[in-house]
């Protein structure tokens, strides 16, 4: 027992001196060079009538780590979708869920005319901020409860992504944010299927991407994805896009 008991206390203190050295890692590492936010509202011509897209969520949806604005993915997704499109994005960097919908959400309400996709890209912020999932499933409710009313034909909620191979982040605290990020997806995935919205995976098909080159797919920061990172992310939002896009 005596030798038990300074174990079963010192692994407690040693993990937690482990977390705390690898948050203060993650905080200190090296960012992006601070430039102007990507203006990617833009107008791309193609055949066919046009089709009007809005993005609302955090800095993957406005495009940090990009190399330009066509590298950014709401861009790529607008090309990819082969025909005449409006794109804008009311995305912001640093947003969680509670900011998206007091900040961009009056944005989407008041664009006109309506969209006729609205993509929600929102989450990983309250992943690392620790937003309980109780709270992040009510304001995710009410995000899509309110993009439901703008009369969009689809409205797709794309889900957190999966942290398993970010760079920036070291084992175990690789770990512990990959699990945040799948409780909190799954609440994602649960509000879509309750207002109606479709869910993107964004997780599960591109993970093994990110982990067969995770210096490749991420930006100089080793946190958000670089241009070859958003392109995985547009082939999965593509697929889950087109399908629905083809059908009316």
């Amino acid at each position: 027992m005596r030798r038990i008991l300074p174990v079963a206390f010192g692994l407690p203190i040693g993990l937690g001196l482990i977390l705390g050295a690898e948050v203060w890692y993650a905080i200190a590492a090296d960012r992006l060079p601070e430039r102007e936010p990507l203006d990617l509202d833009t107008r791309i011509d193609g055949p066919g009538e046009t089709l009007r897209i809005a993005w609302v969520g955090d800095s993957v949806a406005a495009g940090v780590g990009a190399s330009e604005p066509d590298a950014a993915l709401p861009r790529l997704v607008a090309r990819g979708v082969g025909r005449a499109v409006d794109l804008h994005v009311f995305a912001v960097s640093g947003d969680r869920a509670a900011d998206a919908l007091s900040d961009q959400l009056p944005r989407l309400e008041a664009l006109r005319p309506a969209p006729d996709v609205v993509v929600v890209e929102i989450g990983a912020n309250d992943v690392t901020r620790l937003t309980s999932a109780f709270g992040f499933r009510r304001t995710y409710d009410a995000i899509l409860a309110r993009a439901s009313r703008l009369g969009a034909r689809h409205v797709l909620a794309l889900g957190t992504p999966g942290f398993g191979a970010t760079p920036r982040f070291l084992q175990p605290l690789r770990a512990i944010a990959g699990w945040r990020s799948r409780r909190l997806d799954a609440e994602v995935r649960a509000s879509a299927a309750a207002f109606g919205a479709t869910y993107v995976d964004i997780a599960g098909p591109t993970g093994p991407g990110f982990a067969a080159d995770p210096e490749g797919t991420h930006a100089a920061d080793r946190f958000h994805p670089s241009d070859a990172g958003y392109e995985l992310w547009s082939d999965a939002v593509l697929d889950a896009l087109l399908p629905l896009l083809a059908r009316n």
